[in-house]
C-alpha cells in the first residue's frame, strides 16, 4: 500500500498541477460595468460598491480594457471577498502577466486559492 502511495505521489509532482479555465470579460461584461477611464488609467471596477471579478484558482482572465493603447502598467488588487474587503496588490503567481495589447490584458492565478480581482492598468 505504502508503495502504491509512493507511485501515485510521484505521478502527481510529474503531472503538476491542475490548469485552470480561460476567463474572458469583454468590455460589455456585466461584470465590467463600473469599468472606467479617467487621466490615462483604467480600472475594471471603483474600490467599493460593486463586485470584483471572479478569479479563480489555476485561471487565466483576459479583459478588454478601453485604453486604446498598450498599457504600460498593470496592476491586480486581490480580495477573499466580492465585495474587495482588505485588498491586497498581487505579486509572482498571484497575478502572472501573460500579455497586454492595445485591447486586452491577460494575467493567471497561478495559485489553488480563490480570490477576487480588480484590475488597473496605465
Amino acid at each position: 500500500m505504502i508503495r502504491a502511495l509512493q507511485a501515485f505521489a510521484i505521478f502527481l509532482v510529474g503531472c503538476g498541477l491542475p490548469t485552470g479555465d480561460m476567463i474572458v470579460y469583454p468590455a460589455d461584461a456585466p461584470e465590467l460595468a463600473a469599468a472606467s477611464v479617467e487621466d490615462g488609467v483604467w480600472e475594471s471596477m471603483p474600490w467599493t460598491g460593486t463586485e470584483w471579478l471572479p478569479y479563480p484558482p489555476r485561471a487565466t482572465i483576459e479583459v478588454e480594457h478601453g485604453l486604446g493603447r498598450t498599457p504600460r502598467t498593470v496592476l491586480v488588487y486581490l480580495s477573499f471577498e466580492s465585495s474587495g474587503e482588505e485588498p491586497a496588490l498581487a505579486a509572482g503567481d498571484l497575478a502572472r502577466f501573460i500579455e497586454a495589447d492595445d485591447t486586452t490584458l491577460t494575467v493567471r492565478n497561478e495559485t489553488s486559492a480563490r480570490f477576487f480581482a480588480r484590475v488597473v492598468a496605465f
